[in-house]
């Protein structure tokens, strides 16, 4: 307002711009302080063209997009969001109103942040043109929750995202505080092992000579200083320790090395939010035993125990898919490597893992929705009509899985009299993006046909209640049971999965 005149100031001050005062305000206000996000969205745009144009606009003029001036004038109101470095409730909240995915927002613990139930992940993005489109598709199709890491694809991932953000932010279209981005440290690959400051780090996990890990406060700032770079940003709206139960494989760690470890490096990200470059922190990890092979898993509640009074720990992502759904109904609490409780009282008394996450205002994000590890199979059972290589499941499998799944789901995946359409990738999204236990489902999607075939089943089909996902997670976990359980036991149980065996078992 203090470098406007005329109309242009006339429009300004109608919608509450205040001059600045020069003894208390050497350098000219931002339009941060004088307007309030979505100033000119929603129903204040109609009145906003008015004033600006001198005449009623079109009934065209409204519309979504809106006309030439309309939309500059909307574009102009969001980029007060560039005045932000992180996201903000009414941000998140403002772009989803506008960006409906098909799915209702949810928040995200106790931040106060709105967000798609279904997110971007970043594993194995590259910085490639196809997978920056089928970002910026997916962001501007509603998906504000992106969640990537340094060890992805060595560092491409954070690359190709940081390109798209610059790219939406210029122009005008997605504001800053209207996205939560989240990246991770710890996971050391690539290019980072030869950093030369790993060299005089006493805690450096080098579990295999390609993986190592480490949570020494120094190595996190130099990552995290790292991530911001490549990501083109001030600030990460959340920052997750990466698997730090992974260290235990190594040498010399023991799970007592690993909880210290968390604990030193959670009073180094408080200082980290202090110095704002970070909103919030919290885990991803293993919270049950993966299969007898991967023991390690963190126990959450001994995580909070050692957190510092007033902290900022307020997430957690986890595993969660049809073969691998303890986190919604077994009680959380120390397991062996098969799953049973050292302490069975605890066992038994032990709220489940996202009730926990609850209980202290948590944020609960979940990973690999697709692809699950079932006990002792090498492969995966991958929950998607198209069969990788090192799947578990056949095409018939697969096929038998979605028409079961879209009769549980009783019309809201699909029509249940023509139950398999080669879409049990998108239907299973749907079915856990439903659960209210769920904040956000991570998705890797790197394809733009991917991205729309997910968003056009979201947007075409009706909405999903929290207990027909619930029971279908059930069932389908059920099936799984049946099927493989069987699988250990008996040659051939009628639908030729005899090969799945390990080979002691065959």
């Amino acid at each position: 307002l203090d470098s406007a005149s005329g109309p242009c100031a006339e429009l300004l001050e109608s919608h509450g711009a205040r001059r600045g005062v020069p003894a208390k305000a050497p350098a000219a206000p931002k339009a941060g302080e004088h307007f309030s996000y979505d100033c000119l969205d929603s129903i204040h745009a109609e009145a906003a063209l008015e004033q600006y144009s001198g005449q009623k606009p079109q009934a065209s003029a409204v519309a979504s997009d809106g006309a030439p001036a309309l939309r500059r004038l909307q574009q102009i109101a969001r980029t007060v969001g560039a005045t932000q470095t992180r996201a903000t409730a009414s941000g998140t909240a403002g772009y989803l109103r506008r960006k409906a995915i098909g799915l209702p927002p949810k928040t995200l613990g106790r931040s106060g942040l709105q967000v798609s139930p279904i997110g971007f992940g970043c594993h194995r993005v590259e910085d490639s043109a196809e997978h920056r489109n089928a970002l910026e598709l997916a962001i501007r199709c509603g998906c504000n929750f992106i969640d990537t890491a340094p060890n992805y694809t060595d560092g491409a991932a954070e690359l190709a995202v940081g390109a798209v953000l610059r790219s939406l932010f210029a122009s005008g279209d997605v504001a800053r505080e209207e996205l939560v981005i989240s990246t991770k440290v710890g996971n050391i690959v690539g290019s980072s092992l030869a950093a030369p400051t790993l060299l005089s780090m006493d805690e450096v996990a080098k579990v295999r000579d390609d993986v190592w890990h480490c949570l020494e406060p120094a190595w996190i700032e130099q990552e995290l200083t790292g991530s911001l770079g490549r990501l083109g940003l001030d600030c990460v709206d959340v920052l997750l320790l990466h698997c730090p139960e992974f260290a235990s494989k190594a040498a010399g760690v023991s799970m007592a090395d690993v909880y210290a470890r968390i604990q030193r490096a959670c009073t180094h990200l408080e200082l980290e939010v202090q110095r704002a470059r970070v909103g919030r922190y919290g885990i991803t990890a293993a919270f049950y035993p993966l299969r007898v092979g991967d023991p390690e898993h963190l126990v959450l509640d001994q995580v909070l125990r050692s957190l510092p009074s007033g902290h900022h720990f307020e997430v957690i992502q986890f595993p969660l898919n049809f073969a691998e759904p303890q986190a919604l109904s077994v009680g959380h609490t120390e397991r062996n490597a098969e799953g049973a409780a050292v302490d069975r009282a605890k066992g038994l008394e032990a709220p489940s893992l996202v009730d926990m996450a609850r209980e202290y205002g948590l944020a609960t994000l979940t990973n690999r929705p697709l692809d699950g590890l079932y006990k002792e199979m090498r492969g995966v059972l991958r929950f998607a009509s198209d069969v990788p290589v090192n799947g578990e499941m056949q095409g018939e499998d697969v096929d038998a899985m979605e028409e079961k799944l879209t009769t549980l789901c009783k019309g809201t995946v699909g029509d249940p009299d023509e139950p398999v359409t080669q879409e049990l990738a998108a239907k299973t999204i749907k079915c856990l993006a439903s659960l209210d236990a769920v904040d956000c489902v991570l998705v890797g999607m790197r394809q733009v046909d991917y991205v729309a075939g997910l968003v056009r089943l979201l947007q075409t089909t009706p909405a999903m209640s929290n207990e027909v996902a619930q029971h279908a997670v059930r069932a389908m976990y059920n099936t799984v049971e049946m099927w493989f359980c069987t699988a250990t036991s008996e040659a051939d149980h009628g639908t030729a999965k005899d090969w799945r065996l390990p080979t002691s078992l065959q």
